[in-house]
């Protein structure tokens, strides 16, 4: 199988001045459109993690509810159990935006957009919902400060404490797979080494969970490994279309995933919830993950331009973040006076106003400053506002030229996840579901950019 629809050469891929095309013939790239289709799938991801907490989540049922959550939910409740799948739908549109938002980009500037995109809205939902656990209600798992303290690093696992909040599980996976991609951006980034990872990562990675080695199944995050890796070819096909050898390792990991998620998933479901998950079912939806970041990539639907998708798409972090236990809180109030559908769109609607919030009153504002805070210290150098902006403007203006998308602020998560002392790290919620500006058409209408601190080339090489 050859590429069904053309994409650049490797020639066209090599970086040329000033965003002309190497036939000289001067045509510069147009910027690409947003696929805002995985914009409105993030949310999706974000909104079927929210259900399943608060609608099929049992550890805390009774300090939520006053009673079993079966009590409450009925026969419907199962349905809900199946948003715990929600994680690994966010993992594969995180492979398939973040190899995207890589290239064209040194790793410093990758790793300033990551951490601008990640910290702002994370310390402020780590210390509202400490502030919850600790004044108003506490459920049973109240946050001692050095705990607290430890998860305003985003790295508290490593360093022996739990999460405040269990959702927080999966952006320790994140940050394992974004250190991939700076070494990526390190050695330079081709099709050929992208698609040679995608089939040896996932197959190493089980490999030492199958030899019990230490430490090393969990940093090459074998279990979900496999989402990852399928997006990334997912977005190698988007990018530079259909051959067999592509196809062959997306069913590698479509295989893997089905082999270390079902069975996975389905015990982390029976342990968390007093329901049982149909394994067809859930191999179907796992099929499905898949299936639906390719469908709004390679189709038509990619040239979707709704503008609302990327309205909601821009909440599905910080509704991720902040909804579990501000949510339960909202519940555990009015159980006792309202009807339990009631409680969940109340619910429901307060976590997506505190998301809001979150969104408009910390990421947009802090974001842009803490990326050059960020930029400047890895670059050594001491810019002051003015030029940090001033140089990022540049920068901005020189991609648009190249026709290289903006640095992606994609929404890293939805993540998936129960109270930290029930985690176990077979469920990942989503994400990093960076908003980026991803590429709608397919490829580029001159030449791949060039970049004066790494060489990252997509082209057919």
């Amino acid at each position: 199988m050859t590429a069904t629809r053309p994409g650049p050469t490797a020639a066209a891929t090599l970086a040329t001045p000033g965003g002309h095309d190497p036939a000289g013939a001067g045509t510069v790239a147009r910027p690409r459109p947003r696929l805002r289709g995985l914009d409105g799938l993030r949310f999706f991801a974000a909104f079927s993690v929210l259900l399943y907490h608060f609608a099929a989540f049992d550890n805390y049922s009774t300090a939520v509810w006053g009673e079993p959550v079966e009590e409450v939910t009925g026969a419907v409740g199962v349905w809900f159990g199946y948003g715990a799948l929600a994680p690994s739908l966010f993992f594969v549109i995180s492979g398939f935006v973040i190899l995207m938002s890589a290239q064209g980009r040194g790793w410093r500037r990758f790793v300033a957009s990551r951490v601008a995109r990640l910290y702002p809205g994370y310390w402020v939902a780590v210390l509202a919902t400490s502030a919850l656990l600790l004044v108003l209600w506490n459920p049973g798992r109240a946050p001692s400060g050095p705990q607290v303290l430890a998860n305003l690093t985003m790295f508290q696992k490593p360093l022996g404490y739990s999460h405040v909040d269990g959702v927080y599980w999966t952006l320790w996976v994140e940050m394992k797979f974004y250190l991939l991609m700076v070494v990526f951006l390190l050695v330079g980034i081709t099709t050929r080494r992208v698609l040679a990872v995608a089939l040896a990562w996932p197959l190493i990675a089980w490999a030492f969970a199958l030899a019990e080695v230490p430490h090393v199944w969990d940093w090459l995050i074998y279990r979900h490994a496999p989402f990852f890796a399928g997006g990334m070819v997912i977005y190698l096909i988007h990018r530079h279309g259909h051959t067999w050898g592509r196809w062959a390792v997306l069913l590698v990991n479509v295989g893997l995933a089905l082999i270390h998620g079902v069975p996975g998933l389905s015990d982390q479901v029976s342990q968390r919830t007093p329901y049982e998950l149909n394994p067809v079912l859930l191999g179907t939806l796992t099929l499905g993950c898949f299936a639906a970041v390719a469908a709004l990539s390679w189709t038509r639907l990619q040239f979707l331009q709704w503008r609302w998708l990327t309205v909601i798409g821009a909440l599905t972090y910080p509704l991720y973040l902040i909804h579990q236990y501000w949510g339960w809180w909202v519940i555990s109030l009015l159980s006792d006076h309202v009807p339990a559908a009631v409680c969940v769109v109340a619910a429901t609607a307060a976590s997506i106003v505190l998301a809001w919030i979150l969104h408009k009153g910390v990421e947009v504002p802090l974001g842009p400053r803490l990326r050059d805070a960020t930029s400047r210290l890895l670059h050594g150098r001491l810019l002051g506002g003015r030029e940090a902006r001033e140089a990022r403007d540049a920068q901005a203006a020189q991609d648009a030229r190249a026709g290289v998308d903006p640095p992606a602020e994609v929404d890293p998560h939805a993540e998936v996840d129960p109270p930290a002392e029930v985690e176990r790290a077979e469920v990942a919620p989503h994400a990093e579901v960076e908003r980026a500006e991803v590429d709608a058409s397919g490829r580029s209408r001159g030449h791949q950019p060039s970049t004066s601190t790494t060489t990252v080339d997509l082209g057919e090489r």
